[in-house]
């Protein structure tokens, strides 16, 4: 008598996936530095976690100083638009100039 007795074999099915050409990594570093800010800010941010980790200020103090000067420059509210402010009203409360 026989027993028919299921065998179960593997197959293995190969994909072949494409690996992205330099010309994709270009493109992505472009997209990617689209984004991000000027070096001057990235070290402004870069120093502020910085200090953060090394306890100089904690962790929420940081991330609120960022976003309030992220947020501020988005708008043009920084720093320059105060100093131009400034300077504006000094030169018309009539202070000479030196020659």
């Amino acid at each position: 008598m026989n027993v028919p007795v299921p065998v179960l074999t593997p197959h293995l099915k190969v994909m072949h996936v494409p690996a992205p050409g330099m010309s994709y990594v270009g493109e992505a570093g472009r997209v990617v530095a689209g984004f991000l800010p000027p070096p001057e800010r990235l070290v402004f941010y870069g120093g502020l976690g910085i200090a953060a980790v090394l306890g100089a200020i904690d962790w929420p103090v940081a991330a609120a100083i960022g976003l309030g000067t992220m947020i501020a420059r988005r708008t043009g509210r920084g720093m320059g638009g105060m100093r131009r402010t400034g300077e504006r009203s000094g030169s018309t409360s009539g202070s000479t100039s030196r020659r």
